[in-house]
């Protein structure tokens, strides 16, 4: 059990909701096995992991002050067990609350450009296609690590009119689109969203273009941190290039950017739609509504 918390350490694929869904399932398993020692050990490892995604931490947070202690070695599991459902409820049903507030904000079909893969933008999709209400969603592909390519599958599988682009040609399909819509995974208390490397141009283009950029995200996303406080990993430079010897130059590589808020048309989060200077209403909070 503990290589699975090792592969979700290391997933630099999922976007935070999807790692969040994957350390309950590990956490659900554990408890079923009574494997709590791995679990405990688990927890431990994901302490120093994916510091740039701090609504995972929060929820490991909640996990170690909650969950563990509904765990113990001569008692049943069923209590610790229906936490975790309750957890998986409530982050399933705030999607589908983001889902019906942002389909409810239009009144035709619409185009949609999108980046990377967010779960949460995804769902929205889902709902929006569902209500006849999406005309064609135009997504940028995620580089190096091209999570845009699990997106337009999955997108496709759902019967979704959408066109696969590269990175660099995000201004084509900010042209192309009525709406940009991104997901998150932290906005900072000091009014940063941090998100997929590519997401700044990306709001830079709806700007120049006067192209409304909503961001969709839970209110768990929302931290009470600074944006300096928050870790952003650099990543190993070899997933963009394999050098070759006597080669000297160096290689950038990192997932995430900050992005100033004011760009952002509004967030749309499970408890409404909120403008950037209404921000303050949702930072600190994030962990309540759990």
């Amino acid at each position: 059990m503990l290589k699975e918390f090792e592969l979700l350490a290391t997933d630099n694929t999922s976007g935070a909701m999807e790692l969040v869904r994957k350390l309950l399932a590990l956490c659900e398993s554990c408890a079923i096995g009574y494997r709590f020692d791995e679990l405990r050990e688990g927890f431990a490892l994901l302490e120093n992991a994916q510091k740039s995604m701090p609504s995972l931490h929060a929820v490991l947070h909640i996990l170690k002050s909650d969950f563990l202690v509904k765990l113990h070695d001569d008692e049943e599991t069923a209590d610790a067990i229906a936490y975790l459902s309750s957890l998986e409820k409530i982050l399933t049903q705030s999607g589908e609350q983001i889902a019906e507030i942002f389909g409810g904000m239009f009144s035709k079909s619409t185009s949609v450009a999108t980046l990377s893969r967010s779960s949460t933008v995804l769902g929205a999709m889902y709902h929006l296609h569902g209500i006849e209400r999406l005309a064609h969603v135009y997504v940028l592909e995620g580089r190096p690590m091209f999570e845009g390519h699990r997106s337009i599958h999955d997108l496709r599988d759902h019967g979704v009119p959408c066109t696969l682009m590269v990175d660099a040609a995000m201004a084509e399909a900010v042209r192309l689109a009525d709406v940009v819509v991104v997901g998150a995974d932290s906005i900072s208390a000091d009014g940063y969203l941090l998100n997929k490397t590519g997401t700044f141009p990306l709001a830079l283009c709806c700007k120049a273009l006067d192209v409304p950029l909503y961001v969709l995200c839970d209110s768990l996303k929302f931290s009470p941190q600074l944006h300096t406080q928050i870790l952003v990993e650099d990543r190993p430079g070899e997933e963009l290039l394999q050098q070759g010897e006597g080669d000297g130059f160096h290689i950038w590589n990192r997932y995430f950017e900050w992005t100033s808020v004011e760009f952002v048309t509004a967030f749309i989060t499970e408890r409404g739609a909120f403008t950037p200077d209404q921000l303050s209403a949702l930072a600190g909070e994030s962990e309540e509504h759990i």
